[in-house]
């Protein structure tokens, strides 16, 4: 008897959950939004980010606040985003690393690229290889002739394994045939200036954390992702100009909510940032840290993965980043 009672409830269960969700998804936003960054505060995603939620913020009229969750290579931020209710009020920075993550953690509880939602692309900031400026590399060419004649010479800098200023300088290995030696660090910003200190002769960075120190005459960029050069520094030539390929993509970020999300919620959110990207103000701010505005369709965020996965799928394959 209590059995097919409860039988006969679920349908009506399902069917208040559906309108509660739909109810919910009319009435947002009416709390405030937490946008979580998966990275330390004061980074080049955080700093977008920071730039961007004041925007959102005036559009969708709520409060939008950012917290850094950092940990394990954006890995610690986006689970627990993975994880929380669909229901608009919890997204993520998410950027290039979510599709490195899977080769680096081979036992993850959840997908840091099918597990989400996708609201639309915010930026894409350069990756630069870049040497201290006492060193005799004036191009790209010197550094692989040098390693070449010497192999597993030469050191290379990264904020750690498996992040993208590791993974570029092992994709300038996997293309050019070099043997560059990886020393992760803690961080971008202790190897940057190990970098300057001459304790490092090379690292692979985003630009936005290494712009100051080039105009300073500190270090030396070589050369930076991208189809096209970067207005913040046209005179560095472009991977694939130089003969690399697999390198056009930079650091992008791109916001993203739990999957199961209502497709309303994802509908205002994504309006919501395509006027926010409008901004003047915001595109002062991401010019200023060497980024680029990237149309926020959620088709082009698609194609965006799609894109990277064909991309670095071949080379992160051969290497072994688990365990790390």
């Amino acid at each position: 008897m209590n059995h097919r009672f409860y039988m006969r409830q679920i349908p009506a269960l399902l069917g208040f959950s559906l309108c509660a969700l739909s109810v919910q998804a009319a009435d947002y936003p009416s709390q405030t939004i937490k946008v979580v960054v998966p990275f330390p505060a004061g980074g080049s995603t955080d700093l977008v980010t920071r730039a961007l939620v004041v925007e959102l913020g005036a559009v969708l009229k709520q409060t939008v606040v950012v917290d850094n969750k950092a940990g394990a290579g954006s890995l610690l931020g986006s689970e627990l985003v993975a994880k929380a209710p669909a229901d608009g009020y919890t997204l993520l920075m998410a950027g290039l690393t979510n599709v490195f993550l899977p080769y680096v953690h081979k036992n993850l509880r959840f997908h840091p690229v099918d597990d989400f939602a996708n609201i639309g692309l915010v930026a894409d900031l350069p990756n630069v290889i870049a040497v201290n400026a006492t060193t005799p590399y004036k191009k790209l060419d010197d550094l692989i002739k040098a390693e070449k004649a010497k192999p597993k010479s030469i050191n290379f800098a990264s904020a750690g394994v498996a992040t993208p200023s590791h993974l570029v300088c092992e994709m300038v290995n996997f293309q050019t045939g070099t043997q560059l030696e990886h020393v992760p660090y803690k961080g971008n910003a202790p190897a940057v200036a190990d970098l300057m200190g001459g304790h490092i002769p090379t690292m692979c960075n985003n630009l936005g954390g290494t712009l100051p120190y080039m105009n300073s005459g500190q270090i030396r960029i070589l050369a930076q992702t991208g189809k096209t050069r970067s207005s913040a520094v046209p005179d560095v030539p472009t991977f694939a100009e130089l003969g690399i390929s697999g390198l056009e993509a930079g650091l992008w970020m791109g916001l993203v909510a739990p999957k199961g999300t209502p497709p309303e919620i994802i509908k205002t959110l994504n309006q919501a940032l395509t006027k926010a990207m409008s901004s003047p103000a915001l595109k002062d701010k991401l010019q200023q840290l060497g980024a680029t505005p990237l149309p926020s369709a959620a088709s082009a965020f698609d194609e965006r993965l799609r894109q990277d996965r064909k991309a670095w799928d071949p080379m992160l394959g051969k290497l072994n980043l688990s365990g790390n």
